[in-house]
């Protein structure tokens, strides 16, 4: 029996977890609940928060986040 990897597959499952969350704050900028700016600045700072960035890297968070949030029109301020 192989030994499990220490990092990979809870990064992945934290990784997924942030996709949803970040989908679910997509859909509150759809809707107006939020504005753009406030929801991808609470959904990195969650990331910072929770060590993600640290273990899946600053790319692989961003890139969550720019599938979620980047087909959203961007209000003007």
């Amino acid at each position: 029996m192989k030994p499990a990897p220490d990092r990979p597959l809870v990064g992945d499952r934290r990784l997924d977890l942030f996709a949803i969350r970040c989908r679910d704050l997509a859909d509150r900028v759809s809707t107006g609940t939020i504005g753009f700016i406030d929801a991808v600045d609470m959904a990195y700072e969650a990331a910072t928060w929770s060590g993600l960035v640290d273990d899946v890297g600053d790319d692989a968070a961003q890139a969550v986040m720019a599938l979620a949030f980047g087909t959203l029109p961007r209000s003007p301020s």
